[in-house]
């Protein structure tokens, strides 16, 4: 025989919560843009970049992916932080990649980034953000200047990745 126990729940606490989504179109197919979303493949697209690979079974991006940056952090809170990445879904079947970003314990964002092919030799590409703060100073933040900021991230991330579809060229 059991006895049943009433659990009392606390609720959580009202962490301040901002989604935006940014839509381009790339004029290649997802099959040639789908394996440049990794840490490693970002060095020929992404002015820049830098990373510190934490941890891939094989070398690349794919589930489970862990790695560290420096340049997300200083764009949404304006001071050096390191962000750690860590790929929640690499999905090559369906060209869609979900990555959760922990911005040294003040935001997390969870990006998630699909590629369509909307035409032949064309597709969509498209990233959506959402954050969500984890201290005071990130829920501080106006609702607007942390949308602005992802929405930068998204546009940048979309023009580098779209010129170099287009031209074969990393972005000056």
């Amino acid at each position: 025989m059991s006895k049943n126990k009433t659990i009392s729940y606390q609720p959580a606490i009202e962490n301040k919560r901002v989604e935006a989504i940014v839509t381009k179109e790339i004029k290649t197919s997802p099959q040639k843009i789908f394996p440049l979303a990794c840490p490693v493949e970002e060095l020929r697209w992404i002015p820049d970049w830098d990373y510190e690979l934490i941890y891939s079974k094989s070398g690349v991006n794919e589930t489970n992916c862990i790695f560290n940056e420096n340049q997300s952090g200083p764009h949404f809170f304006e001071k050096p932080l390191t962000t750690t990445w860590v790929t929640a879904l690499h999905d090559p079947d369906r060209y869609r990649i979900v990555f959760q970003l922990n911005l040294s314990g003040k935001a997390m964002i969870w990006l998630k980034v699909e590629f369509r092919e909307v035409g032949k030799g064309v597709s969509s590409c498209t990233w959506h953000m959402i954050f969500t703060a984890l201290d005071e100073e990130a829920n501080s933040m106006a609702n607007e200047t942390i949308r602005v900021k992802m929405e930068l991230v998204m546009n940048f991330l979309s023009e580098a990745l779209k010129h170099y579809c287009e031209t074969g060229e990393l972005l000056k």
